[in-house]
C-alpha cells in the first residue's frame, strides 16, 4: 500500500502515479507531471521509475535516475507529493483510481507525525485555514497572491486527504494545532 497524508492506496502489479487521466493513481497537482513515475512489483519487491517528469522523482529525498527498489516506510516524493510505502504483499491485479481508505487519526498519532507530510510553508498556511481566514486574508498576511493560497489549500487537502473545509478544521483540533473556540 501507498499511503498518502491520511489516504491509503492498494497497488497493482504495475501502477502509473500521475496528473493524467490515464494514471492508475491520478495526482491533482500541477508539481506532478501527467505520466510521472511507475511503480512496478518485481521479484517480492516494488521498484520505482521516474517517466522523465518536469520536476523528478524522489526515494528518502535522493533523485531516482534508475529504477530503485523501494522497501515499507521508504518516503516516495513526486513533485511536492509526498507518499510513504506501509506495505509489500497483499497485490491486487486490477488497476487502482480512487483511494481505498481514509484512515483516520489513531490516538498515538501526533500532530508533527501527520502533518510531516506538509512542507514549512503548507504548515504555515494550514492553522490559518482551520481558523477561517478568507484565502484573500491570508493572502495579505502572508504577502502572496491569492492563486498561491489556494494552490497551497489544494497540496495540503491533498497530502492530509481532506475534501472540505470541514475535515481540515476537524483535523486541525485533532492535532492541537487549533484549540476549540479559536477562530478569527
Amino acid at each position: 500500500m501507498l499511503r498518502c497524508g491520511r489516504t491509503e492506496h492498494v497497488l497493482a502489479p504495475t501502477t502509473i502515479l500521475g496528473r493524467g487521466s490515464d494514471s492508475d493513481i491520478q495526482l491533482d497537482d500541477e508539481s506532478v507531471s501527467r505520466r510521472h513515475a511507475c511503480l512496478r512489483y518485481v521479484e517480492g519487491a516494488f521498484e520505482i521509475e521516474d517517466l522523465e517528469s518536469k520536476n523528478g522523482t524522489r526515494v528518502n529525498g535522493e533523485q531516482v535516475v534508475t529504477p530503485v527498489r523501494l522497501s515499507a516506510g521508504d518516503h516516495v516524493g513526486l513533485g511536492d507529493c509526498e507518499f510513504q510505502l506501509i506495505l509489500v504483499s497483499a497485490l491486487r491485479s486490477e488497476l487502482v483510481t480512487q483511494p481505498i481508505a481514509d484512515i483516520g487519526r489513531s490516538e498515538n498519532t501526533s500532530a508533527d507525525s501527520l502533518l510531516a507530510a506538509l512542507s514549512p510553508r503548507e504548515r504555515m498556511i494550514f492553522p490559518l485555514l482551520a481558523r477561517g481566514l478568507s484565502q484573500r486574508e491570508i493572502a495579505a498576511e502572508c504577502n502572496v497572491t491569492v492563486k498561491t493560497v489556494e494552490t497551497y489549500r489544494t497540496r495540503i487537502s491533498h497530502k492530509l486527504g481532506l475534501h472540505s473545509r470541514a475535515d481540515l478544521i476537524r483535523l486541525a483540533l485533532e492535532t492541537g494545532v487549533l484549540r476549540a473556540g479559536e477562530r478569527n
